[in-house]
């Protein structure tokens, strides 16, 4: 893990802050995402898309088309050795935009300010509404199960 590390910080990422994003989900949730490596990517494209509209919403000057960068590691276990499969994501804290349109090797940078609480539980928020969302469509939770999960306090597990 080290070595992982030392090389994105080395050969990866630019000389930018970089901040760990990490999505876990609600036990009842965590069979289906074990085996399904569609379910899996689906959740992950879900996480990082409310990531980026987070950041892009926090870096002044930035437009639409501004993208962030993103290293995700999807992890199976939890610390006690347990099948807990979560999602941990180093994130360039800001978004990259094209410097002008007919020029896309250039870019220019806008960096995230203002991430608080308030910015991150609107993220679990959408995350969670979403990924629900998601489970019922592929007819792993009933809509009423869905509902009473979105009910739960404290995120209700993401």
């Amino acid at each position: 893990m080290v070595e992982t590390a030392a090389h994105l910080a080395d050969h990866v990422f630019p000389r930018l802050a970089v901040r760990q994003w990490v999505l876990a989900v609600p036990k009842r949730l965590r069979y289906f995402l074990h085996d399904d490596a569609d379910l899996q990517g689906a959740v992950l494209r879900i996480f990082l898309a409310e990531v980026e509209r987070c950041l892009r919403a926090h870096s002044a000057g930035c437009g639409d088309a501004a993208r962030s960068g993103a290293v995700a590691f999807i992890h199976r276990f939890g610390s006690s050795l347990n099948e807990h499969v979560h999602f941990h994501c180093c994130v360039i804290d800001g978004v990259f935009e094209p410097a002008a349109e007919d020029d896309a090797a250039n870019v220019m940078f806008h960096a995230a300010a203002g991430l608080d609480e308030e910015a991150i539980a609107a993220v679990q928020a959408q995350v969670r509404r979403r990924a629900l969302r998601t489970f019922v469509r592929r007819g792993l939770i009933g809509k009423e199960d869905a509902e009473a999960m979105a009910g739960w306090e404290h995120g209700g597990g993401f």
